[in-house]
């Protein structure tokens, strides 16, 4: 598992299970000790590899992705774990291609539901989707590195004729005035044309985002049928927004367990 692991630069636990034909519960006893002795990291979903220094000595850069993935990782865990109780068996959803819907995939990865079509932009949560009884279809579209994440066009006209049971999606800020909001144009088309396809829209953000503004603003802060975040939210901002109309849940980061 460790070779396979330092191979791939990471894989889920029911590839791992498939590969040596041995139970989930195995696998997951097999990926503690490994992370235990320090020789892998264990996310959502599986096990990736430990970032190496490169040769020569040259320090290893982290990425705009990859601060984005950990930064607020208990709290992107929390809201994840909530998430993943809304999708249910047999249903179709839209995962975005934010850090904290990343979550929401390696969770579902954990006990993915039966026959579930996942439709993402992300080519991360794509990448990552291994598990058997979730059928995945990723978008076309160009693919924005600094994001990473496909949108354009062809993204958005491929979306606007699919239907969703839910809509996963986020945000890089969120105001009552400003509603939530993002640098990317692009992203923006994306979100909307899921959320218009979507029967729910769910948005999935941790509580650092509220009280910022980005450039340009998706939705109103109350277009959302649910915006989950976690306990840092302050309460009285919470009470803020829910007396606006804002459907919000606060959750604890315990609930990531």
């Amino acid at each position: 598992m460790l070779e396979r692991i330092q191979r791939d630069g990471g894989v889920s636990v029911a590839e791992l299970a498939r590969s040596h034909d041995v139970s989930p519960i195995t696998v997951h006893r097999d990926l503690e000790q490994l992370a235990r002795e320090g020789l892998v990291e264990r996310v959502h979903g599986g096990a990736r590899a430990l970032p190496t220094a490169p040769a020569e000595g040259r320090p290893v850069i982290a990425t705009a992705w990859s601060q984005r993935v950990e930064q607020a990782r208990a709290a992107k865990d929390a809201i994840a774990a909530r998430a993943a109780a809304l999708v249910q068996p047999g249903s179709t959803i839209f995962l975005d291609a934010s850090s904290t819907v990343l979550c929401l995939a390696r969770r579902l990865m954990e006990d993915p539901p039966n026959e579930l079509t996942l439709v993402t932009s992300s080519p991360a949560i794509a990448y990552e989707m291994q598990a058997e009884s979730v059928h995945v279809v990723v978008t076309p579209g160009e693919l924005d590195q600094h994001m990473r994440m496909l949108a354009g066009r062809w993204t958005v006209e491929f979306l606007s004729q699919l239907n969703f049971d839910i809509a996963f999606v986020s945000a890089a800020g969120i105001t009552l005035g400003e509603g939530l909001t993002t640098s990317r144009r692009p992203l923006a088309d994306v979100v909307n044309a899921a959320r218009a396809a979507g029967q729910r829209c769910v948005a999935l953000i941790d509580a650092t985002k509220f009280g910022r503004a980005s450039l340009l603003t998706i939705m109103r802060a109350d277009d959302p049928d649910l915006i989950i975040t976690d306990s840092d939210l302050p309460g009285a901002v919470a009470r803020e927004y829910a007396a606006a109309g804002v459907r919000l849940e606060t959750l604890s980061t315990k609930e990531a367990a």
